[in-house]
């Protein structure tokens, strides 16, 4: 057995997680099988990686214990991580962004010595001419996230030849998962197809956003879930969307500078208020020469900065130290 078909074959089997790996499609487990296609196979030796999931079992004492951390502080698979006995077993927790790292450290106080940030990454989307003849929202992560809210944002606006996409659902974590949680979401959808100039798409695999993304003009996001980092914000970027979002959670340090931003609160109906302004505003906008000579830019930035085949050579070499420490 290879390496990565180790790596691969445990966070398949592993039935503690909140969500099968196998059947999940989301951010993080989108990052892991990435990192296994683009790192080769000696890059593996000796590593037990874990995703997400702070349990005991899953440690291997023949092995360099990793946990990739990309959950929130609050969420049941973190909570490990407040306890002594869980972290002396951990050789290193890998954050996906600053914020991240920062907020487990304020509330776990996860040692600095065992911590490092590595950010996720994409692959190159190249560049494709936007249509002229209308401008194209998105909104493609989970219903949870600010859906509703936004829904309510669009109904709103009421600007001619401006269109909502709507790509969301609960089976992208798989099927035991959209059981659970589908009928919590099935009116909201119900609302998205129902909605004037709203086209509601539901589960569309990665490649299919991405190909998506190049036509869209704005990921319109009104988040109200606390990104530790925000994979459908870099890929929006790296297709040449301009982002409008709030500054919660780790999307500042994501979409900076090139995301437009408003400040969160907890009153919805006042941050509905403002979103909607803002919107507005970067609908207006959005052909105008210097926003046009942002996003040309965003574009050539993400792709590079964001670029697997950089981030490829920060786990490489990540990987090289802790195996040498060990020795």
């Amino acid at each position: 057995m290879t390496e990565k078909s180790r790596i691969l074959e445990k966070a398949n089997s592993d039935n503690t997680r909140a969500v099968s790996f196998k059947e999940s499609f989301g951010g993080s487990e989108n990052q892991f099988r990435l990192l296994l296609k683009y790192l080769p196979d000696e890059c593996f030796q000796d590593i037990n990686l874990i995703l997400n999931n702070a349990n005991h079992d899953l440690i291997e004492k023949d092995k360099i214990n990793i946990l990739w951390m990309q959950h929130f502080v609050n969420q049941k698979e973190a909570k490990n991580l407040g306890e002594k006995d869980f972290i002396d077993k951990l050789d290193y927790i890998v954050f996906n962004s600053n914020w991240n790292y920062e907020k487990f450290g304020y509330q776990f106080k996860v040692p600095e010595n065992k911590s490092v940030v590595i950010k996720n990454a994409v692959e190159k989307i190249d560049f494709a001419e936007k249509p002229k003849d209308k401008i194209s929202l998105i909104y493609h992560t989970t219903p949870w996230r600010g859906l509703k809210n936004l829904l309510k944002i669009f109904k709103n606006l009421n600007i001619k030849n401006v269109e909502l996409n709507v790509c969301s659902s609960t089976i992208i974590y798989g099927k035991k998962f959209d059981n659970v949680l589908r009928k919590t979401y099935e009116d909201l959808f119900e609302d998205c197809k129902n909605t004037k100039n709203v086209n509601y798409f539901g589960f569309m695999n990665n490649k299919k956003i991405i190909e998506l993304l190049k036509k869209m003009h704005i990921f319109s996001y009104p988040s109200i879930w606390p990104e530790t980092s925000c994979i459908a914000s870099i890929e929006s970027m790296a297709a040449g969307c301009e982002i409008v979002t709030t500054n919660l959670g780790a999307l500042y340090e994501t979409c900076a500078p090139f995301g437009t931003f408003v400040n969160f609160e907890k009153n919805l109906e006042n941050l509905e208020k403002k979103y909607e302004k803002t919107l507005r505003d970067s609908i207006e906008n959005f052909w105008s020469e210097e926003n046009q000579k942002k996003l040309k830019l965003q574009q050539e930035s993400i792709n590079l900065t964001y670029s697997w085949d950089i981030r490829a050579v920060e786990w490489r070499k990540f990987f090289d130290e802790v195996r040498k420490c060990q020795r």
